[in-house]
């Protein structure tokens, strides 16, 4: 087990590397050896293998799919329906980028409906805004519009953040390609309820974390406000992101 382990973290450090051969190679001598064990630690590593073979070729899904749903069965014969969820998650993005639009959308229909039955509103959500996104990439602006509404009102009274953001991420691009005005006001509204909840945050060091994992909320306002030729705004989005 101890090779196993070694092997994977090799894998892990190529994959960071952007060295996908590399990862995949070292992910299969692991599974090769823990393989026949239908346990979370092989369905982790056939999640891994699944994002090495996306992240090498994400127009082929052959071997990237086959891992994923490797994964997706042994999370469902162990029972562990949130790990179901991201499996499904992970299906629908191989074949959002094989251009799969229907394998894609059943994907995050299935993931919705689950996390639904088990009522985690963190996941529902996350699956959600897949959906929206996939509605995007169809042209179904007025679809990804619902979706994304639902998503923010949900994920605003759980104070998911992670979630509203992303929804409001989607719903400011689509308010972009009518008025670039209307969608910086409301960027920086958005702006204005990260200021206000990174202000409860007592710890700098979260508190700066918290506005990082934000940052494409900076630069997508930033970037409508210098599509606007706004650069005094620009220059203040910026010094906000440097709060703290």
């Amino acid at each position: 087990m101890v090779e196993a382990e070694n092997f994977i973290g090799n894998g892990d450090t190529f994959l960071q590397k952007e060295k996908y051969i590399d990862a995949i190679r070292e992910y299969t001598k692991a599974l090769e050896i823990i393989g026949k064990n239908e346990d979370s630690e092989t369905a982790d590593l056939c999640y891994r293998l699944s994002q090495a073979y996306s992240s090498l070729d994400s127009k082929n899904d052959e071997n990237s799919i086959k891992f994923a749903k490797m994964a997706l069965e042994i999370h469902k014969k162990l029972g562990e329906k949130d790990m179901e969820i991201m499996d499904l998650l992970n299906i629908g993005y191989i074949e959002m980028d094989s251009s799969k639009f229907k394998e894609t959308e059943a994907a995050f229909t299935e993931a919705i409906n689950l996390a639904g039955s088990i009522k985690d509103i963190f996941l529902e959500s996350s699956a959600k805004n897949a959906l929206a996104e996939l509605k995007l990439e169809r042209k179904e602006a007025s679809a990804a519009q619902k979706i994304y509404e639902e998503v923010a009102e949900a994920s605003l009274a759980s104070e998911d953040w992670e979630n509203y953001f992303e929804a409001k991420r989607g719903l400011i691009g689509l308010i972009r390609k009518k008025d670039e005005e209307k969608a910086l006001e409301v960027s920086l509204e958005a702006l204005e309820l990260v200021d206000k909840i990174a202000a409860h945050i007592k710890n700098k060091k979260e508190r700066k974390e918290f506005r990082k994992s934000l940052i494409f909320m900076y630069d997508l306002a930033s970037d409508i406000a210098m599509e606007l030729n706004d650069v005094d705004q620009a220059i203040k989005i910026a010094q906000r992101l440097k709060a703290d």
